[in-house]
């Protein structure tokens, strides 16, 4: 009776205590039309607002989820920023997807030059004006996605809060430099490289030109077209990596990482007809075939689609192809179409042998944290180091779509299938994944409620991000070294004279 009692009041004391976590209220941006991009940004959202805080998002995306129905949550429609085929960024045709990103190093001019104009559509909103002129109810801190660009920090410059920039991919380049870590491309691969780690002198060499190409289009297209921003205010940034599949990379604390947040929702239940052909399938398993949501699958060239359907005809596994039409011409019958899948519900069943897909960061956590083997077919940006890193790895083969042919299809599936290494080495590092002391969701939450508490960064900031290029490299201590150098030299050299001229006598005529 007394103990039950005990139990009631340090419940009651347990409530009383939580009720007095107070909320804030945050504001957050993602202008991103990439549906990739709303996953990491929606994911962060969900868990502050599960935490009780309001949070007031400015966003082309519709709130989705836990998110649509929750009342701390306000969506603001930019919508309008946007338009043609890239404002839903889902399902368009592969040709113009290819035609728009048509290299790495055009992406650059075209991610940095759009973030200047985001800046300038973000400031004509009669809902920031509202904001900045004090209209609107105050605000805590910011979270915002950056694209690349010094202008996105001129909003929480203006109001003064302390800002988490959230990253949807791996580390970019600018990135290093903002927060204060080490940063050499010598041994860290840049974002848009196809390789993570630099080992050979080519790869080094590559990745170098990379680096600076990245470097010089981002400064010409914020700095050197007279745009004058403020300096990043990098209170945190979030960057969606995870130390399992990414290499290690020397950060303070004001860098955190949050790969594989999206994963804190609840698995959607797979549809029931399609449940029934993953349980019934024989004991060869399913293969899950899916290159994302932004690229309409129907719309690959003719000569790959042959390609495909001739090899999964010839394999005894089923096959689950993400697709969005109806019908497929000469649809082999061990191919099951689906315009939709709940993608990480099917890989976490056992029956799933092997995950053909693009290496969009989404669906590379989904596979490594499912344990499942990967067939890379990296398109563009990030893709083609996600799937390095898996290849590194041990859990994945990697293959050029615009040289594929049946034969080495054939060969790449039958590989990963039967050679058990594979299996085992995606077991190992989903275990990797998976071991963590706190789940991502909590880590934000604690993050963001931490900066607002103490309202400064300087504890958690490194001083090597407010140091100058020339401190930086040290020049400054190298100039110093060669002026000393040369002072001492010049005196030695004239003493030098001065006791051999004395030492030895002048010739008398």
């Amino acid at each position: 009776m007394c103990s039950g009692a005990i139990r009631f009041i340090i419940v009651l004391c347990s409530i009383g205590c939580l009720s007095t976590i107070p909320a804030h209220r945050i504001l957050a941006c993602e202008p991103s039309a990439g549906h990739s991009h709303w996953n990491v940004m929606s994911a962060v959202l969900e868990s502050l607002v599960a935490a009780g805080h309001e949070v007031v998002c400015l966003t082309i995306h519709p709130a989705t989820d836990r998110l649509a129905a929750h009342p701390n949550y306000t969506h603001v429609d930019m919508s309008s920023m946007v338009t043609g085929s890239l404002q839903k960024a889902r399902d368009i045709d592969y040709a113009h997807v290819m035609k728009v990103f048509r290299s790495n190093a055009f992406m650059v001019g075209l991610a940095t030059s759009r973030a200047v104009y985001v800046c300038k559509y973000l400031f004509d909103m009669p809902e920031i004006r509202d904001i900045l002129d004090g209209r609107s109810p105050a605000f805590d801190a910011v979270i915002m996605e950056s694209l690349h660009s010094e202008c996105m920090s001129t909003l929480p410059d203006r109001l003064g809060l302390p800002v988490v920039y959230v990253v949807p991919s791996p580390t970019v380049n600018w990135m290093p430099a903002a927060t204060g870590a080490p940063d050499h491309p010598s041994y860290l691969g840049a974002m848009l490289a196809d390789r993570p780690t630099p080992v050979t002198f080519g790869h080094r060499l590559a990745n170098a030109l990379v680096y600076a190409h990245t470097t010089l289009v981002r400064w010409y297209n914020d700095v050197g077209r007279d745009h004058r921003w403020p300096d990043h205010r990098h209170s945190m940034v979030f960057v969606n990596t995870h130390h399992s599949i990414e290499p290690s990379r020397p950060v303070g604390p004001n860098v955190l990482e949050i790969g594989g947040i999206h994963l804190n929702q609840p698995l959607k239940p797979i549809p029931r007809d399609l449940a029934d052909v993953i349980d019934k399938s024989n004991e060869f398993g399913v293969i899950v075939f899916t290159f994302g949501s932004l690229i309409s699958m129907n719309t690959l060239p003719n000569d790959v689609l042959d390609a495909f359907k001739i090899v999964f005809s010839q394999l005894p596994q089923t096959v689950i192809w993400k697709y969005e039409n109806d019908h497929m011409p000469d649809k082999p019958e061990n191919v099951m179409l689906c315009k939709w899948l709940p993608q990480r519900a099917i890989l976490q069943h056992p029956n799933v042998k092997l995950f053909i897909s693009h290496g969009g960061m989404s669906g590379v956590y989904e596979v490594v944290d499912a344990g499942v083997p990967v067939l890379g077919m990296p398109l563009f940006y990030d893709q083609p180091r996600n799937i390095q890193n898996l290849v590194d790895l041990g859990i994945a083969l990697s293959m050029n779509i615009n040289n594929l042919t049946h034969t080495t299809l054939s060969e790449a599936i039958n590989r990963l299938i039967k050679d058990k290494s594979f299996s085992e080495n995606a077991k190992r590092v989903s275990s990797l994944f998976r071991d963590r002391p706190m789940t991502p969701s909590a880590s934000v939450v604690y993050w963001v409620e931490y900066l607002i508490r103490h309202r400064k960064e300087d504890n958690i900031r490194p001083s090597s991000a407010d140091a100058s290029w020339t401190s930086h490299f040290m020049l400054d201590i190298g100039a110093a070294l060669v002026v000393a150098i040369l002072i001492l030299w010049s005196v030695t050299r004239a003493a030098l004279r001065v006791v051999l001229n004395k030492s030895i006598p002048s010739n008398v005529k």
